[in-house]
């Protein structure tokens, strides 16, 4: 599967490989079921919109090849640099970080590597990243924002200021102090 036109397509080679017939896929597309992105020959393979399937199409590809529209950020752990420097940060009061804001933070730094990774590389869209970030809170702790546009200004604010910028303001600041 790949992506062309910011489609989600599927490989002549991969739907005739026990999930559709060559005819059967052919008359669909003849009879305007199923979209054709590009065609096939000369060293190129046919590729096929995969929304366009028939359900019980789209079923039998997500069996097999696991769905694409689910971001999978694998298995995240986070850099000694990051744990290092979240554990050299003194606060205004004169404290450092706790353990649990360290790992919370160095976590965060991990999560949003990979969130830039997989949008430069791989072309994933901020919105899937962000869904994948909503789902992944509870297991790593993060601290990133869950909408699609406050991921994207905290990706590029990671990238320019480092992992500082994941550091809450709220340390130090005097809020709560009664006048």
């Amino acid at each position: 599967m790949e992506t062309v036109n910011g489609k989600t397509c599927i490989s002549y080679a991969e739907l005739t490989d026990g999930i559709i017939t060559a005819s059967n896929l052919k008359a669909m597309v003849r009879r305007g079921k199923i979209r054709q992105v590009r065609l096939g020959g000369n060293g190129r393979t046919a590729l096929y919109d995969l929304e366009s399937l028939p359900m019980r199409v789209q079923i039998d590809v997500f069996h097999r090849y696991g769905n694409p529209y689910i971001v999978s950020f694998g298995e995240i752990a986070p850099k000694s640099s990051d744990i290092a420097y979240y554990s050299c940060i003194v606060l205004p009061n004169g404290k450092k970080l706790s353990q649990e804001y360290i790992e919370k933070y160095s976590y965060g730094c991990a999560v949003l590597s990979r969130c830039i990774e997989l949008h430069s590389i791989e072309n994933v869209t901020w919105e899937k990243l962000a869904e994948a970030v909503r789902r992944l809170s509870a297991k790593y702790k993060s601290c990133l924002p869950k909408s699609a546009a406050g991921l994207r200004r905290k990706a590029h604010n990671y990238i320019n200021n480092g992992a500082a910028c994941l550091v809450s303001l709220k340390f130090g600041n005097s809020n709560a102090s009664k006048l």
